[in-house]
């Protein structure tokens, strides 16, 4: 298992989403959220072991759509720190750009305040 290398694609997909260069688009699920690549893509989902314990689960899937991969943050414990605090605030990123956030703010208050 390459967790490393996946740990690192973590730490990537947070940076570029919190800077708004990697942008998340909303699928067919609720709280799944989709970045595209030219050959691959990532999807970031909560999954509810039981009703107070929840891991985050990264996909790679292939141009086909099949999973390449998947992890969850306990996976990532040997390799990365908080893992669970990492994925969840990476999912909430992917979140708040995939709904467009930031522009419903911008509108909102453009519109309070207009000059």
């Amino acid at each position: 298992m390459s967790y490393p290398k996946i740990a690192k694609l973590v730490d990537v997909l947070l940076s570029q989403t919190e800077s708004g260069v990697l942008r998340w688009a909303a699928t067919e699920k609720s709280d799944m959220f989709q970045a595209s690549f030219p050959r691959y893509s990532v999807r970031l989902y909560p999954h509810e072991r039981n009703p107070i314990e929840v891991d985050y689960i990264l996909q790679i899937l292939n141009e086909l759509g099949d999973i390449v991969e998947e992890v969850s943050d306990p996976d990532l414990r040997s390799v990365m720190e908080r893992p669970f605090d990492v994925m969840r605030r990476l999912h909430d990123a992917a979140r708040r750009s995939a709904m467009g956030v930031e522009t419903a703010l911008d509108d909102i208050l453009n519109f309070l305040e207009p000059f």
